[in-house]
């Protein structure tokens, strides 16, 4: 199966780092870091560190895009609060205005 065009699992890569890969598992790490430039240089610069700092390094940039991600979710969910807002403080404007053409029509007559 080739690893070109997909992710290949955190566990398998470090496996990969660790030296525990071998036959078609290594293979396949190798053919995608062939073809990935970007993550090949970053799993280049994680063979740097020892295995167990490389593990604690990738939990750390989880946890943190972990932590991005929650507080991007909240700021679109306030923004669709105030979209609702906008949308009650117009109707209700339209029944001002609607309540006032209806005083404004009896007193005429």
């Amino acid at each position: 199966m080739s690893a070109a065009g997909k992710g290949l699992p955190e566990e398998q890569l470090l496996a990969y780092l660790e030296g525990r890969l071998s036959g078609d598992a290594l293979r396949e790490v190798e053919e995608w870091l062939a073809t990935e430039g970007m993550e090949g240089d970053a799993l280049e610069g994680l063979q740097t560190l020892n295995p167990s700092e490389a593990r604690e390094m990738t939990a750390q940039l989880n946890n943190q895009l972990q932590r991005s991600l929650k507080k991007k979710t909240r700021r679109r969910r306030g923004m669709m609060d105030q979209k609702w807002s906008w949308i009650a403080v117009c109707v209700i404007l339209l029944l001002i205005v609607l309540a006032f053409a209806v005083v404004y029509l009896i007193k005429q007559q």
